[in-house]
């Protein structure tokens, strides 16, 4: 054996030139790399960045904050709605990255459950409205999203377990299809947030039937009745896992009932670039089946310290080039610029704090065994990670409500009531990453990667090479499009600085530049 050149530790010629990988037991005979699996789900990440921002622009250019609150009201009520799913989800991944091939099984399951999906979704939407009062359209055509995203959700996990790099091919092929969609139904047939509800439904759809074809290997088993007993018997730690996520999604919902739909309107193409920062946690995709699969301790290490190689610099430029980004989406989303930048830094510690969770959970093995009694099960990280998250979920929303409330009674404006709202996000992120990093490291190396400090110094002096340009080559009088393309050849020059003088300073990071030209 060899020594990996990339920090991976002893290295056998089955794991290749990228990283630790695995075929997984049994039935799952697709390597997983974790450095070739993260390029190719975060260069898919990176390109729906760019049409995501794209499609918000869009968006943003068409429909007042008001209306964009309403689409994002919508967009909640179906998460809502898909909650159930998380049931099937949750353990289709875990045994299908255990080589036990239940694909059949986890649709057959999802398609089932689906049309309460459908009934929870359209109490929601009713009671939503009334207290809205906007059309009832909007929420009818997103009823279409649910069914949808059952599917997706389903497919998802058993990407994940199966092949986890088909979800970089098909969010680009779902992408291309959605900006398509957004033009055909915003710019000629003007449709306004119905035609945006609508892109998305052929988005959802695209991604998932391209999805379904990829992993169609994992689905050639006939029907498990007793798998899919297992799984609903076992129900409680998934509905237990699922309801963090669920808590967090509520914030937009929250914020448009209590103070209108304008702050969340406001708040979302803020959140929707600092969500780009977050995109660097695609580079631990392979995290959780490899552990799942027995992979090295040191693999959290190994991951942690590549998303950091990304995820410092996006973190960088969004603090830097927030009122520039903003810019693009007009003069009335401006006021989202302070909070922009506080949501960059969020979403790097939210990206370790995603990786963090991996660790906890891919490493528990109290389920793999015979004993998966309800005592065993509640004393293991798979019941730890969720109830800590939920905490951390409530604490947030209480927190938002409360600066917000704060904000809007004393009369501070959505300028402070979007930052105080982001501040938040960062303190409670902060405070529980520490927490959730303390038990990690107990079984697995979460840290150790010198290039760390070499990532944050090439990042400032690219920041500050980019806020000088910034000020100089950007024009705002230009049309959309002009401006467009500056500020994104602007981010482009920013990124030659920064990997330009990490390529001179890190001779790891020149390593790995190497072993990826090869």
């Amino acid at each position: 054996m060899a020594e990996d050149p990339l920090g991976g530790g002893p290295r056998t010629e089955d794991q290749g030139l990228l990283g630790d990988s695995s075929k997984g037991p049994q039935g799952v005979t697709h390597r997983i790399g974790i450095r070739s699996t993260g390029l190719v789900v975060f260069g898919g990440r990176a390109f729906s960045a760019f049409t995501g921002l794209l499609f918000i622009v869009m968006a943003t250019r068409w429909l007042a904050p008001k209306q964009l609150g309403l689409w994002e009201v919508v967009i909640d009520l179906a998460t809502f709605s898909a909650y159930p799913i998380g049931v099937v989800a949750y353990w289709a991944t875990r045994d299908i990255a255990r080589g036990h091939l239940a694909g059949r099984t986890a649709f057959v399951l999802g398609t089932a459950m689906s049309g309460f999906g459908l009934l929870l979704y359209f109490v929601l939407s009713i009671v939503t409205n009334s207290h809205l009062a906007d059309s009832y359209l909007p929420f009818l055509l997103g009823s279409l999203l649910v069914p949808l995203g059952y599917w997706s959700q389903i497919t998802t996990s058993i990407v994940v377990g199966y092949r986890p790099v088909a979800t970089g091919y098909s969010l680009v092929v779902s992408e291309i299809v959605k900006i398509a969609s957004a033009y055909e139904a915003l710019y000629v047939y003007k449709l306004g947030i119905e035609g945006v509800i609508l892109a998305l439904i052929i988005s959802y759809f695209v991604n998932s039937l391209v999805g379904t074809y990829m992993v169609r290997g994992a689905t050639k088993e006939q029907l498990q009745l007793s798998v899919a007993k297992r799984w609903l018997r076992l129900s409680w730690l998934p509905a237990v896992s699922y309801l963090p996520p669920i808590f967090l999604a509520a914030d937009t919902y929250i914020a448009s009932l209590g103070f209108g739909t304008a702050v969340a309107g406001i708040y979302q193409p803020a959140f929707t670039v600092a969500s780009v920062v977050g995109y660097s946690s695609a580079l631990a995709y392979s995290l959780y089946p490899l552990l799942l699969r027995g992979g090295s301790k040191r693999l959290p290490a190994i991951t942690i310290d590549f998303s950091l190689l990304f995820g410092i610099p996006m973190a960088v430029g969004g603090v830097v080039l927030a009122d520039p980004i903003l810019h693009l989406f007009g003069p009335k989303y401006m006021p989202g610029t302070l909070g922009l930048s506080i949501l960059s830094v969020m979403f790097l510690f939210q990206a370790l704090s995603q990786t963090v969770d991996q660790t906890l959970l891919g490493t528990e093995k109290a389920d793999a065994g015979e004993d998966r009694s309800f005592r065993s099960l509640m004393k293991s990280n798979l019941i730890w990670v969720p109830l800590i998250n939920l905490c951390a979920a409530l604490v947030y929303l209480s927190g938002m409500y409360v600066v917000l409330s704060f904000a809007f009674s004393n009369g501070l404006g959505t300028s402070v009531a979007v930052a105080l709202w982001a501040m938040v996000q960062v303190f409670v992120t902060i405070f529980f990453l520490i927490i959730k990093a303390r038990r990690a490291s107990r079984s697995a190396k979460l840290f150790g990667g010198a290039s760390v400090a070499y990532y944050l110094v090439s990042a400032l002096v690219m920041g500050f090479v980019v806020y000088l340009l910034s000020g100089m080559t950007l024009n705002r009088g230009a049309g959309t499009l002009a401006y467009g393309l500056e500020l994104t050849t602007l981010i482009a020059l920013g990124a030659a600085v920064y990997f330009g003088l990490l390529y001179a300073l890190d001779i790891r990071f020149r390593t790995m530049a190497h072993s990826l030209m090869k």
